[in-house]
């Protein structure tokens, strides 16, 4: 496994443990830490792949680190946690790169847990590329069509004209089709 795991906890007993468990598990522990704000500096360096921690961390608590890490989407959460403390993450529940873990820990559940937060994390990134690569080929070609309009308005041509008319320039000028697109739109709405 390839897997990035970058662990935090108040307690370095826990985390030598953990590391090695994961370790021996076959995953890539790339970093420890019992502070949380060296945590979060860590995290930006090496974007790991999950960050596993604790509740109790020095610093920032574990809740303040993983709305950090789920807002600015760097990489999925396991929080570890105890029953007590289950409730200061009930508004992260909902999110897909955050998974509570309640203590004592189950190690085969924790792989599992692992495993699958970081296939559906790789998921909804790749989804994610493909909205916005839709969305901005749905609003290059609304400035297309829009240019064709202009074009079939004020020079009386068919669409298809319109279009091979686009098309050429592009070609001619070694420019994409969207920049043929705004400098027409330019230049008839002025």
């Amino acid at each position: 496994m390839d897997t990035r795991i970058i662990l935090g906890s108040s307690k370095e007993k826990i985390t030598k443990q953990l590391s090695q468990f994961l370790s021996d598990s076959g995953y890539n522990v790339v970093g420890t830490t019992t502070d949380g704000y060296d945590l979060l500096r860590r995290i930006h360096t090496l974007y790991p792949d999950i960050c596993l921690l604790d509740f109790n961390i020095k610093g920032l608590n574990g809740h303040q680190i993983s709305e950090t890490l789920v807002l600015e989407r760097i990489c999925p959460v396991i929080a570890l946690l105890h029953t007590t403390e289950v409730h200061y993450f009930i508004n992260l529940s909902q999110e897909s790169i955050f998974t509570p873990l309640v203590k004592p820990l189950n190690k085969q559940m924790l792989i599992h847990t692992i495993d699958m937060l970081v296939k559906t994390s790789k998921s909804i990134i790749k989804l994610e590329k493909e909205v916005t690569h839709l969305k901005k080929s749905n609003s290059n070609q609304v400035i297309i069509n829009k240019a064709k309009k202009l074009l079939i308005e004020n020079m009386n041509l068919t669409e298809e004209q319109a279009h091979r008319r686009i098309q050429k320039q592009s070609m001619d000028k070694g420019i994409s089709k969207v920049k043929i697109a705004e400098a027409i739109i330019f230049m008839y709405e002025k």
